[in-house]
């Protein structure tokens, strides 16, 4: 009796170690989706899957999802590094009904050292389904937990409760948002940490007509932006938090226009705001300070705004 039992606990082995080794081996480095697809595919070229969520258990850490053609592949939480292209197609995610377009949430693993996710090509939506135009039932469009960095390109993200792209974690992250519009939010960015430091790097981005503020710079924020637009936003156009006594913001050729309230909110004690070859010009106030500084190059054009600044108007 006991060698039958220790026969029957072999073969159990055996067939579990074997059925894992056949589940690794199914996952390739490159996968598709279609709008035609099935998730029960392999989800190579010519037998995708239906969407993200199906795809990414059968691709390889590090690996990349791919669409064929035009179509809504749902929403995605993204454990591993990977990345998503939306390729000529401009892939979908509708994301109503309170939820996450895209979440970013990858521990720290020996078998993941990169932590990294990039998404490019893709319009993440979060208009909802209740037959009045223009309703927002999405939460985020990106939602950012734990990674070493995302990379978000050539993305088109809007209609949102709360924000378009969030940063919330607990060590040294990076954001970088590259030619990519964000728009009808309540936030456009929000990035914090509770340690380390929330870093988003943005290039060519538009953000435009949040309810509240363009881009908030929480606890431990810090950002570097060049040649962007934010613009017709609810309140302000950059805030730094109170509560960011090290935050700091590098302003490079940026265009800060038609925010009601503050063009560019500095933080707490500590915080930098560095302004180069910018245009800051019908808002509320030009800048404002919560006891952190604001520097200006010399080569800005600040017009037109209706509150107080801090030197008179004109080249700044």
């Amino acid at each position: 009796m006991k060698r039958s039992h220790f026969t029957l606990r072999v073969i159990t082995l055996f067939v579990f170690t074997l059925a894992m080794s056949l589940a690794a081996h199914a996952q390739a480095t490159r996968t598709w989706v279609s709008g035609v697809g099935d998730d029960v595919n392999p989800c190579s070229r010519t037998a995708p899957c239906k969407t993200f969520a199906g795809a990414i258990s059968k691709t390889f850490i590090g690996g990349e999802i791919d669409a064929l053609d035009p179509g809504g592949f749902g929403t995605l939480n993204a454990t591993k590094s990977i990345t998503i292209d939306g390729g000529s197609a401009f892939a979908s995610v509708l994301a109503s009904g309170a939820t996450f377009g895209i979440q970013v949430n990858i521990a720290v693993s020996a078998n993941d050292p990169e932590r990294r996710v990039t998404l490019r090509r893709l319009s993440i939506n979060g208009t909802g389904a209740s037959g009045t135009a223009g309703v927002r039932t999405g939460l985020r469009g990106i939602n950012i937990l734990s990674a070493n960095a995302v990379y978000v390109e050539n993305c088109y993200i809007a209609a949102f409760t709360a924000e378009g792209i969030r940063m919330s974690v607990g060590a040294l992250t990076v954001v970088s948002v590259k030619d990519t519009n964000i728009q009808n939010c309540n936030v456009g960015v929000d990035v914090s940490a509770t340690a380390g430091g929330a870093l988003l790097v943005a290039d060519r981005m538009r953000v435009e007509r949040m309810s509240n503020n363009g881009i908030n710079l929480g606890t431990h924020g810090f950002a570097s932006i060049r040649d962007s637009f934010i613009i017709f936003n609810g309140n302000d156009g950059i805030s730094m938090s109170a509560s960011s006594t090290d935050g700091r913001l590098f302003l490079e050729s940026t265009m800060v226009n038609h925010n009601p309230t503050v063009a560019v909110r500095s933080g707490g004690a500590g915080s930098d705001v560095v302004v180069s070859n910018s245009a800051i010009q019908s808002n509320g106030t030009a800048f404002a300070t919560g006891g952190g500084t604001v520097h200006s190059h010399g080569n800005n054009s600040v017009d037109g705004n209706i509150g107080i600044t801090p030197t008179p108007e004109g080249q700044q």
